[in-house]
């Protein structure tokens, strides 16, 4: 009987191994992110606590985060080409050269780094970066680095003129 036994559940896993294709279909990817940020994704907790983990659903307070982040970096761009019009000089050196060269590839590559920096935060949202703080945390922390940017550039708008 237990011999019996053992050689059905030899089977069955045979069987189940062999439905299998190389792929592990838990793999995050982009079709993951579009999937998430659309609201149709169904894990919203962690299976086991204290793990870094990756979701199918992102929190709607964390997209708007990063949604106000990417708008703050586009005024931040308005504001730095303001600023230059009056006087100013750009601080960042990379920044800098990308100015000298030209006002839409200065834009576009702002954005552009600031948007990928957010997706790939957002997409670690869950995870410990670095061993110091969550990356949600950092996101939380970039709202307020471009609001003090912000205030800091309003201000100066107000002295140049």
């Amino acid at each position: 009987m237990a011999m019996q036994l053992q050689q059905q559940t030899i089977a069955l896993d045979r069987a189940a191994s062999e439905r299998r294709t190389g792929q592990d279909r838990r793999r995050h990817n982009w079709r993951t992110i579009a999937y998430g940020l659309s609201g149709r994704g169904r894990r919203r907790l962690a299976r086991r606590h204290d793990h870094s983990y990756y979701l199918d659903w992102y929190e709607p307070k964390l997209v708007f985060t990063g949604i106000a982040i990417l708008l703050m970096s586009s005024l931040d761009a308005l504001l730095t080409l303001t600023l230059m019009e009056q006087g100013a000089y750009e601080a960042n050196y990379f920044m800098a050269r990308l100015l000298d060269t030209s006002q839409g590839i200065f834009i576009t590559t702002k954005i552009g780094v600031t948007a990928a920096a957010v997706l790939f935060l957002l997409m670690h949202a869950h995870f410990r970066l670095l061993r110091i703080t969550r990356a949600r945390r950092l996101l939380q922390l970039l709202v307020l680095v471009y609001g003090v940017l912000i205030a800091y550039e309003v201000l100066l708008l107000g002295v140049l003129r």
